[in-house]
């Protein structure tokens, strides 16, 4: 049996939460006083919050689990804009 890397578990947690935070979300906003589908407005407030700060977690790890790759596409954004830079105005085929 294949085992699932931890980058895609974090992927698959982080759109869980995400959905849970946009429906939550949308219920608390929308959603009048007193009882959301069976909840208690403050029980479902909570849950969002807990939630969110896990999301946060969550965004950190990833991003800490991916660092080569954000790295990598820093420093290639930072050439691309060196070389554009260094072109200034001499492409006269886009005027």
């Amino acid at each position: 049996m294949k085992q699932l890397s931890p980058k895609a578990i974090l992927s698959s947690l982080l759109l869980l939460l995400f959905l849970f935070l946009a429906f939550s979300g949308a219920l608390l906003h929308f959603g009048k006083t007193g009882l959301i589908w069976g909840f208690a407005r403050h029980s479902l407030r909570d849950a969002h919050a807990l939630a969110a700060v896990l999301i946060c977690v969550l965004i950190a790890a990833h991003v800490f689990l991916n660092r080569r790759l954000y790295l990598r596409e820093l420093r290639a954004l930072g050439s691309r804009k060196a070389d554009d830079a260094k072109a200034g105005g001499r492409d006269e085929k886009s005027r």
